[in-house]
Formats: structure tokens, sequence, C-alpha cells
């Protein structure tokens, strides 16, 4: 799993210098991703990053200015390859203020050097062709503890299943926070306890401000005494609760409350304002925060292997909902089936699944795949099938619990080269699916591909329609392409597009989908 990796250094009133940042990043075997998206450093501080490439393709670690489209300018390189391959694919770019050199495989380098003065966001990228999309990071540059000031903390012990109302309470201990940053993890207690923290809050000017929770188990924050974000309740912290409120320039009171009732520990705060992007008032930092960064891991990775025939891997699987099937298919190439939606959920290349987070502890939340170039051809569990007499018009919503009507599971069974047959119903037809792949999904150029089969025997219900892809599709080369960064081709044989819906008259008989990752 990839790891935002957070080094808070707190300078006391009386020093100016501060120790250096030392990080380690990274390359990630077959997932075109670094181990590390996030750091966090101070203005001037002295930074040591020892960059190592474990993958079997060539990196580089290359820093630029805020504000870089660091995917465009890797790609103009293509404009005079011949020149960009003397210089070893580094763009000749004004913006880029420290880089590696481009470590051929499982090469490593330490770079040194100084954090710019300037407090801001600065991105990293490898600039080989092909990997900036996915391979790239963030470098924030914020002073430490200049947010929130005077921050304690009051433990206290108890089992609710929701916020209590701390003020009848007596803390179990208290204390103050050294480093001013919202921190749950202050004793050993495991479960059954709750904390608040007060302090204050500096809003650097008058104008609006936005703030940011997730937490496991309930939380909520309180800005002057009104209440601003609520979590509360038992649930993991998959979802990144956020309000915005006009603030004065000055300080301002500032409560979070939290409570802990079992399994996993987790709370993450933040902020964000019309001159600085969401910066953490929390030590840990949520894995969807800047679309991607994920939290140092509690265990050593589990990655699981496919060599010469698919693995299985059935568990929570992010965006296949809690009854998802993973099949990792030989050649970096992998598919996860929602037996609650009885539908391909995702399609991803490279690395399969991590999983460390089922196979230890109690195996809570939703794991996501471990490649990358990751679609959901059809959205958030969501049934293939559905009647109406609209095909553009919207489909079934996947709330957690329901079933979709019409649907019955009959589970899948494994062929002598272990490639599974999915089957259910629906209604009064009986469905069979079967995947097979080709290509190379490890590749930038392995043109990666699924054959998607469907059979379908029975009657099926008047104007019914099975749904290949979801999203804004162009119909070009006798294929349906979707429209991005990442083009991805869905061909089959009576295809249409009815708004932003890609469908196929649903009929009993075969139907054939083609999946790929366009070039």
């Amino acid at each position: 799993m990839i790891r935002s990796l957070f080094v808070l250094i707190v300078a006391t009133a009386a020093a100016r210098a501060v120790d250096p940042a030392a990080f380690t990043i990274k390359t990630m075997t077959a997932q075109m991703k670094y181990d590390t998206t996030e750091l966090l450093v101070q203005p001037g501080q002295p930074v040591k990053i020892l960059f190592e490439n474990g993958d079997d393709l060539p990196h580089n670690l290359v820093f630029c200015q805020p504000g870089t489209d660091t995917a465009a300018m890797a790609m103009k390189q293509m404009e005079k390859p011949e020149e960009a391959l003397k210089r070893n694919w580094l763009p000749d770019d004004p913006r880029i203020w420290a880089h590696s050199k481009m470590l051929n495989p499982h090469e490593k380098e330490e770079l040194n050097f100084t954090a710019p003065e300037k407090a801001g966001t600065y991105p990293y990228v490898c600039t080989f062709p092909g990997h900036a999309l996915t391979m790239r990071g963030e470098m924030k540059v914020a002073p430490a503890g200049d947010i929130l000031h005077n921050l304690k903390f009051a433990l206290y012990l108890g089992n609710w299943k929701r916020l209590p109302d701390f003020s009848k309470l007596k803390p179990h201990r208290e204390g103050k926070v050294e480093d001013n940053l919202v921190q749950v993890k202050l004793d050993d207690y495991k479960n059954e306890f709750g904390v608040v923290f007060t302090g204050k809050l500096i809003a650097p000017k008058k104008g609006s401000y936005r703030f940011f929770l997730a937490s496991d188990d309930g939380a909520r924050i309180l800005i002057d005494g009104q209440e601003i974000v609520n979590d509360d309740g038992i649930h993991p912290a998959s979802n990144i609760r956020e309000k915005g409120l006009p603030l004065e320039k000055g300080e301002h009171e500032f409560r979070l409350e939290y409570f802990q009732a079992a399994g996993h520990i987790e709370l993450y705060a933040a902020w964000k304002g019309a001159d600085f992007q969401i910066t953490p008032l929390s030590k840990w930092l949520h894995p969807n925060w800047k679309g991607g960064a994920k939290k140092k891991q509690e265990f050593d990775p589990i990655p699981l292997i496919v060599k010469d025939e698919p693995v299985i891997y059935r568990n929570f699987i992010q965006g296949a909902g809690n009854r998802g099937i993973g099949i990792g298919y030989p050649g970096g190439i992998n598919i996860a089936w929602s037996a609650e939606s009885m539908n391909l959920a995702l399609v991803w290349r490279g690395a399969f699944i991590d999983a460390s987070r089922h196979w230890n502890s109690r195996g809570g939340g939703h794991q996501p795949p471990l490649g990358y170039d990751v679609i959901q051809p059809t959205g958030e569990v969501t049934p293939a099938f559905f009647v109406t007499d609209k095909p553009d018009a919207a489909w079934p919503k996947w709330e957690k619990g329901i079933r979709y009507e019409g649907f019955a599971w009959k589970g899948y069974s494994l062929d002598a080269k272990r490639f599974p047959t999915f089957r259910y119903t629906w209604h009064d037809a009986e469905v069979e699916e079967t995947f097979t792949t080709e290509g190379d999904g490890n590749k930038p150029d392995g043109s990666p591909t699924i054959i998607r089969t469907v059979k379908v025997t029975g009657t099926m219900p008047e104007h019914a329609w099975f749904r290949i892809g979801i999203g804004s599709y162009e119909a070009k080369d006798g294929a349906f392409v979707l429209k991005g960064p990442k083009p991805f081709r869905i061909k089959a044989a009576g295809a249409q597009i009815a708004g932003q819906n890609l469908v196929i008259p649903a009929k009993a008989g075969t139907m054939t989908i083609t999946y790929q990752w366009a070039q």
C-alpha cells in the first residue's frame, strides 16, 4: 500500500534551525507509483531522500515548482524525442529545481537539498515516457505548528456508540499536545475511550474556510462553539466529511471530539482557505486526501503475486462493495467482480492486491487495487441489467444492505486453468459470465485486453438493457473510447451510446464485450 510520510519537526521559539528531514521513496513493482506520495517539510529545512528503484523499469524523481502541470511537462518531451533521449528523459524546463538521475532497475540514489523558503505544494514526478500520469507525489512546505495554538487534550474512558456529552464526564487524563497536531494514540488504550481536543485556531485573514473530518469511530469539529463537521457513530474512516464557514481574521476557539469503540483507531482533520490548499490539523493523513495519498501502514504489505494461473481474493474491495471477488490474471491484468451487483466492478493493470489489511488483526475496511489505471466501467457497484424504456436514464444506485431487485447470486466455479465462471439469475433468465485476457498489463505498450463473455438463457423482460460503460464515450474505429487522460476502449456488437450510458439490448444468447486500455 502506498504510504504518506509526515515528518513534523517542531522548532523552539529561540531556534531558527531545524533538524534534517529524512525520507525513503521507493518505486512499486508493476504499479507505476511511488510508495510515498506526500512529504511535509519546513521552509529552509535540509532534506535527505533515499530513492530506491525496485521496479523492472527505469524511473527518476523530479521536483518542480508549485502549479506545474507535470504530466504535460513530461509529455512535451515527445515533440523532440531524440533530444529528450540524450538528456535521459529529463525535461529541459526551468520549473525543475531538484532531481535524481534516471535509475535503472534495482538502483538507488541519495538526494540532498534544502527545502524552498516559500511555503507551498511542490509536485514531484517520474518523467520517463508514459509514467507521469500515475507516478507522482507532492512535497508540502509549511511551518510546523502555526495553525493550532495551545492545543490540549482530555482523555476519557467509556463504552459508547455515539459521541457522549463530555461536559458531564470526568477526564481520565489531561495534558498539552506539544506539536499542536491532533493525534488520538495518546496512551496504550485500543478500545473504549474518547478524547476532546481544545485550542486556538488562527485564521490568517477574513474569508471562507473549509474543514475536513474522517474518523474511526465517531468525531466532530466545533469552531467558536458551533458544530461545523459531524462524523458521529461507529464506522470506518472511509469517507471525508466537509463543510465551509466564514471566519474573521485572528483566533477562534477550536474543539474536536472523538470516541473509539473497537477496531481501527483513525482520526483525520484538515482545513483549507482561499490562499492555501488542504492542510492537515492531525498527524494522520486520510488515504483519499489529495486523490491518492496513503497513510503509513500498520502492517507489512502482503502483495498477492500472480504467476502462471489466476489468483482469487474474496473480501471487501474498494469499488466492488462488501462481496468483492478479485481475480488477478497472469500478465498483469486484473478484475473485481461484485456479488452484490452481479456485475464487473473494476478492472486494472499491474500488481494485483495487498492482503495485509484483511489478513492481520480484525481485517476491517475496503482494500483498493494495488496496480494502476483502475477503471470502474459502470460506476460504483451498479448492476448491468436494468429494465427501462429510456436507456439514457439513470441506473439504480447502490445502497449498503439493499439488494437489487430480481437478482440472485448462484456462485462461481473454476475451470482447469482456474479461470472463474460467475453465475446468477435475473428474473426468469440464467446468466453465466466468463473472462479471458490478452496482452501484458505490466508494460505501458502491452495492449492489455479483457474479453468478457455473457451467456443468457431463458426469458428476458421487455425493455431490458445491459450496460457496459458509463461516462463520456465517443464512437471510434468500431469501438467506443472513454474520453479522459487515460483512454479506455470498449467494443461490443450492438452497443450504442445513450446519454452517459453505453448499452446493449439485453436478449437471450451470447454477448461478447472487449475492454482495452488504449495506447
